[in-house]
């Protein structure tokens, strides 16, 4: 699996808050929708950042995958179709370090270069949007952490998975 290919120009997008902001807005008008039986996640909050390796590596496993498996084949169920602990860490899936983050997944914009994440919007704008409004809070939902905005710069966000392009 060639590495460089998963994740489209992925979570860069998510620090450009103001795209994932407006498609949120947009969505804020539609009609609203029935209440949903709460996800597993909602019963029991983790405590990601004291949990050890192990129970990392397992909750990892066990509940993080298969909810992003669902959410990335939803979106691209050929590309996706082999969603693995790979997909997102890379050679760390393989070394079993799974250290993020992942050099090998596309390199986004430095976080202050809102032309080059506008330049990224125009040209995935699917792949920035669902990594917007769907990647993005859902990891950060089921890691236990809250996601990351302006207001909240040590929230879940891009660069907890893609490193940064070179400064220009």
């Amino acid at each position: 699996m060639k590495i460089t290919s998963v994740l489209p120009f992925a979570l860069g997008a998510l620090v450009c808050v103001s795209l994932s902001s407006s498609a949120r807005a947009a969505d804020a008008g539609a009609p609203a929708q029935a209440p949903t039986a709460p996800a597993a996640t909602d019963a029991k909050k983790i405590d990601w950042e004291n949990m050890t390796e192990a129970a990392k590596k397992k909750y990892m496993k066990t509940t993080v995958l298969p909810e992003m498996k669902k959410a990335f084949q939803a979106y691209d169920a050929k590309t996706y179709k082999k969603f693995n602990c790979a997909t997102c860490h890379g050679d760390g899936a393989t070394d079993g370090k799974f250290k993020m983050p992942n050099p090998k997944l596309p390199k986004l914009p430095q976080p202050t270069d809102r032309a080059g994440f506008m330049a990224l919007q125009q040209k995935k704008p699917d792949a920035v949007k669902f990594m917007g409004t769907v990647v993005k809070p859902k990891v950060a939902e089921l890691l236990g952490l809250p996601e990351w905005s302006p207001q909240n710069t040590n929230g879940f966000g891009c660069y907890q998975c893609h490193t940064q392009e070179a400064s220009k």
